[in-house]
């Protein structure tokens, strides 16, 4: 079934079975019908090649052998229909969602449907064919999600993960990326049915090397006071936990990115705040955690002269090395981290520097290649790459510009990346997308892929 009550020792991961017949608290169990996009048209998009305006030193810049190639980029629409509203920013939850490959190499996105701040009615499943991107399926959230949904593509199945906050419940939908009319949402259980605290918000989640599954949500702390976050995990035969982390005084830990550092073990990063909205300060909180422990929390140190830092922005584990990179929101810059393997975050909080050409950026990374920075700044949306294995000085990284055919997009309000956290087949290739500008072009999302 989805969810097995009681708690598992690690086993294998299998595709989940239906469960029409729950008896957990959604209001509704029975298999939803997905329905096919009726424009499916209205989601294909031209694709369009940026050369490099400089050229790749595979000497410096690459760790793979064969041929120097000229870098490019090509892009291509996914859907003029994500979920946008004038309260709220189609792009919210960078984190939550990818371009993912099935287990035939074929690309998925998944977006979401909604009219409004307060409702997330809809999970919307994008496939690109030989024709280009087209919205092929939809299925219904329950009734009470309102934030945004985490994705991951697992052994065949797109997985989605929210909070139901009139249910008081963690939602977990599935869709079979080979029979579309397979999928339905229900509740996840831990040991039984399992309520989710009041005022609990900021869903992820994340896949790991040993088939592992890693589903989080923080519990905003009443009137600025002290939060929790809490996770559940499962290794294919059921969930785990719940372990639940008081916050180091913290009133909540938002937008959490996560990257394995090997089998249950995972690094994070995510937005601490301090105080009552909006009075209060904000501050980046990482930690190295193994699965089945509580989280024990660290703060990465802002630049001088004394500054915030205001959010996270990305993670990545190297995983020929163990070292850790990180990228932390300033305001309008960010600030470069680096952990070498085994050491710790109190140790190596300070930044290695401050990039100030660049107000958002994510890495990306395939085999054994560069590690690709995909970011905005002033120039507009760039890639930038570097050799991997250890600290990186981004200032003299190579570099082509990513030129999306719309308005919107030299500052996106998101960019999603391809990686292992988000799927169970291997990773081929460097694939992006990006959401527009808040405002201006959020209901549109690009997919991109770089040749390097």
């Amino acid at each position: 079934m989805l969810a097995v009550v009681g708690a598992c020792t690690p086993a294998t991961s299998e595709p989940p079975e239906p469960d029409p017949g729950s008896t957990t608290a959604v209001p509704t169990t029975e298999p939803s019908a997905t329905t096919l996009d009726p424009d499916p048209d209205s989601s294909i998009g031209t694709s369009t090649t940026t050369p490099a305006t400089t050229t790749l030193d595979p000497d410096s810049t690459s760790d793979t052998t064969g041929p120097p190639i000229d870098p490019s980029v090509t892009v291509e629409l996914i859907t003029d229909q994500n979920r946008h509203h004038a309260e709220m920013h189609g792009g919210w939850g960078p984190h939550l969602r990818a371009p993912m490959l099935d287990d035939r190499g074929t690309p998925w996105f998944a977006y979401d449907g909604g009219p409004s701040v307060l409702d997330n009615t809809t999970i919307h499943y994008a496939r690109r064919d030989a024709s280009g991107w087209q919205t092929v399926a939809s299925q219904p959230h329950t009734p009470g999600v309102q934030q945004n949904a985490a994705h991951v593509l697992r052994n065949g199945f797109i997985m989605t993960y929210a909070v139901d906050v009139a249910g008081h419940f963690l939602e977990e939908c599935y869709f079979d990326t080979t029979d579309p009319t397979y999928a339905a949402c229900n509740a996840i259980q831990i040991g039984g049915p399992y309520a989710t605290p009041p005022s609990s918000n900021y869903v992820g989640a994340a896949l790991g090397p040993a088939g592992e599954t890693i589903t989080w949500f923080t519990v905003v702390g009443a009137a600025g006071g002290t939060g929790q976050w809490i996770y559940t995990y499962d290794y294919g035969g059921g969930w785990n936990g719940p372990v639940v982390s008081v916050l180091p005084g913290w009133n909540d830990y938002a937008y959490v990115r996560a990257s394995f550092r090997g089998p249950s073990e995972v690094s994070l990063l995510g937005q601490a705040y301090v105080g009552a909205y909006p009075m209060g300060e904000y501050a980046a909180g990482v930690d190295e955690l193994s699965l089945g422990s509580p989280a024990t929390f660290d703060t990465l140190t802002p630049p001088p002269p004394a500054g915030q830092v205001r959010s996270s922005a990305d993670l990545w584990v190297d995983p020929r090395t163990g070292d850790t990179h990180a990228l932390a929101h300033l305001a309008g810059t960010l600030t470069y981290h680096y952990l070498p393997a085994g050491a710790a975050w109190s140790d190596y909080s300070d930044p290695v520097a401050t990039l100030d050409d660049l107000g958002n950026a994510r890495f990306l990374h395939d085999g054994g290649g560069p590690l690709v920075l995909v970011g905005s700044g002033p120039a507009g949306l760039e890639a930038r790459w570097a050799s991997a294995g250890s600290v990186i000085d981004w200032s003299t990284a190579s570099s082509l510009p990513v030129a999306i055919p719309a308005a919107g997009f030299e500052a996106p309000s998101a960019i999603y990346v391809m990686r292992p956290e988000y799927q169970t087949a291997p990773v081929s290739g460097l694939h992006f997308a990006v959401c527009g500008q808040y405002a201006v072009a959020d209901e549109q999302i690009w997919y991109g892929r770089l040749e390097l």
